[in-house]
């Protein structure tokens, strides 16, 4: 009776509920649905811009800083195929590659309008090594469509990347931004710039490419157009006529909010970033000319995105919630079916960057890199999409319904085989977006719906034990410590801790029973129904730069309660979780007494 006295027992009341567990019932297509689309493990992609590659790759291709190896080796590591990599962006549209040029880069860098600089054929040679490095990468290499008066030099571009590159060339990205031409004032002089000018400007460098023999097959990839026109438009005007028959990849770029100079300001929460239902409709802009490329038999690629234009937002970019805001738009578009989609990263200081080098004078070579919180979205999604016995996996939008849509859910199919035309999911990503309390997914191995004949297999859950992994950060706003799977990445690239997982028991559907998947808020969680993951544990936190020093995790005071990188986080989280949901059923039975 005492705290009806106090006349705030229903403020109490709601705050705990607010922390108690969401549950949510997966419900999930048993087999591949019919027109499924499929994707490679190395779906998700890094893109550099140009001019100041050189300040992460170094400067030739004896001086790649050792961090950046270990950073891109921790997702090569858990791909079968080659890491996607793009050099490019507005300042390799802007600039003259001088094949003369004895140095990677030269000129003034300007990173706000992109004033053109000089670089010579030492870029190709450290791209090329840098993959090597690794264990393999596929580099888009852009080549410039401002300077069309300079086309030689970026016919002679194209020739050399082929020549050095080889097979580990994926395409060339004719023109960066075509729609911006006019506004950003790349074609002064001249009125408009329409459709129509981007094919005669496209078509023109192309003709001077097939006219060298070595080039005449060349992967050529457009019209890489972000903002002003629409992608269905463009193709259906003349674009994808004209060139069909020469595009590897439609291309476009896309970020859902723009901090420009000029331009109103953006939102600065992560109200935007933390809701489901927008990355769908983000992902759906584009959707009709993605559709009209793959009825031409052209695969489309997001060649650059991240969480706003022109560097980001500080408090918003570089957060844990817009790393799981990353990994939800990239599997997104994967449903859509993209072929490849290339997160952006730029010189130091740029808040959505992945990597950030140390302060000038500081050796690259060191452990004094600083991991930005989107880096950790590679991670998962080459894990998630990563399959031993699966070249390509299909992804599956669950389309769950949520309280402010901040729980999401995708499925994920392996290929279809001799045996089994039409799989079961091997994979759950599963996202609680929200700042606190627990989500709780329940799901029962789907037996029914089940047609032999046609090739259709059941989940088959081993031994009854599914094996998760949880991206895990003590707040949405967070931007160190961020774990995956028990492990923290330092400043030299490194994978650091005890790579932990969690099992849940009695999983195996017997009797109807179902499967509870807890994921704390915020979080992730990568659900393993194939008991695949022990087969991959020893393989995917091999670092290409052991022994580097300074692998300390760095200290988060913000932390104290839930340190992301402990391997107890998630038990204590969830701990806490079940404390609050005794806490409500006390108050709520002195409430009623």
């Amino acid at each position: 009776m005492w705290l009806r006295q106090q006349g705030f027992e229903w403020l109490l009341v709601a705050v705990l509920f607010q922390q108690c567990a969401a549950q949510i019932n997966l419900t999930y297509p048993s087999n591949t649905p019919a027109g499924a689309m499929y994707v490679e493990d190395n779906f998700f992609g890094i893109s550099f811009e140009m001019q100041v590659i050189n300040t992460i790759i170094g400067n030739t291709p004896t001086t790649i800083p050792t961090p950046i190896q270990a950073y891109l080796g921790n997702i090569r590591n858990r791909t079968n195929n080659p890491l996607r990599l793009r050099v490019g962006g507005n300042s390799m549209d802007s600039s003259y590659y001088i094949p003369t040029q004895t140095t990677m880069i030269s000129g003034i860098v300007d990173n706000v309008n992109y004033a053109p600089i000089d670089f010579g054929p030492v870029l190709i040679d450290t791209v090329a090594q840098l993959g090597n490095s690794i264990g393999g990468a596929v580099w888009d290499v852009g080549l410039s469509l401002i300077n069309i008066n300079s086309s030689l030099d970026t016919v002679q571009l194209a020739l050399y990347a082929h020549n050095v590159l080889g097979n580990s060339l994926d395409s060339y990205q004719l023109g960066n931004e075509p729609d911006l031409y006019l506004p950003s004032g790349k074609r002064p002089g001249q009125a408009n710039y329409t459709v129509q000018n981007l094919i005669d400007d496209y078509a023109n460098v192309l003709g001077q490419m097939h006219s060298i023999a070595n080039l005449s097959g060349a992967p050529m990839a457009g019209p890489e157009i972000c903002c002003d026109w629409d992608l269905n438009t463009v193709l259906t005007n003349g674009f994808l006529g004209a060139f069909k028959n020469f595009l590897k990849y439609v291309t476009v770029q896309k970020y859902p909010l723009n901090n420009c100079p000029g331009l109103p300001p953006p939102p600065t929460t992560l109200d935007y970033f933390v809701n489901h239902y927008n990355v769908i409709g983000l992902g759906s802009v584009w959707l009709n000319g993605v559709q009209t490329a793959q009825q031409a038999g052209v695969n489309v690629s997001m060649t650059e995105f991240s969480s706003a234009a022109c560097g980001g937002i500080a408090g918003v970019s570089n957060t844990f919630g817009a790393t799981l805001w990353t990994i939800d738009y990239v599997l997104q578009l994967a449903t859509l079916g993209y072929a490849s989609a290339y997160i952006h990263t730029r010189e130091a200081g740029i808040t959505y960057n992945l990597f950030d080098p140390p302060a000038a004078g500081v050796d690259p070579n060191s452990a004094g890199w600083t991991t930005g919180p989107p880096y950790h979205a590679l991670l998962v999604v080459a894990e998630a999409l990563h399959k031993l016995t699966s070249p390509i996996m299909s992804v599956i939008d669950l389309l769950l319904i949520s309280p402010n849509n901040t729980l999401a859910g995708y499925a994920l199919y392996p290929a279809p085989n001799a045996t089994s035309p039409r799989r079961p999911p091997t994979r759950f990503v599963l996202f609680n977006y929200a700042g606190s309390g627990t989500a709780e997914f329940y799901f029962t191995p789907n037996y029914t719906g089940i047609n032999p004949s046609a090739g259709d297999r059941a989940v088959s859950v081993p031994a009854g034990n599914i094996t998760v992994k949880y991206l895990l950060a003590s707040e949405l706003t967070s931007n160190f410590n961020i774990s995956w799977a028990g492990q923290v990445v330092n400043g030299g690239g490194v994978l650091t801790g005890q790579p932990t997982n969690t099992t849940f028991t009695n999983c195996d559907g017997s009797g109807g029973s179902s499967c509870t998947i807890t994921v704390p808020g915020p979080g992730l969680a990568l659900v393993y129904l194939d008991g695949e993951q022990d087969a991959l544990i020893a393989t995917q936190n091999v670092s290409s730069a052991t022994g580097l020093a300074g692998n300390a995790t760095p200290s988060d005071p913000s932390g104290i309660l839930f340190p992301a990188g402990s391997t107890k986080s998630l038990e204590s989280r969830v701990a806490v979780a079940w404390t609050v949901v005794a806490l409500t059923l006390i108050a709520y039975l002195i409430l009623v007494s």
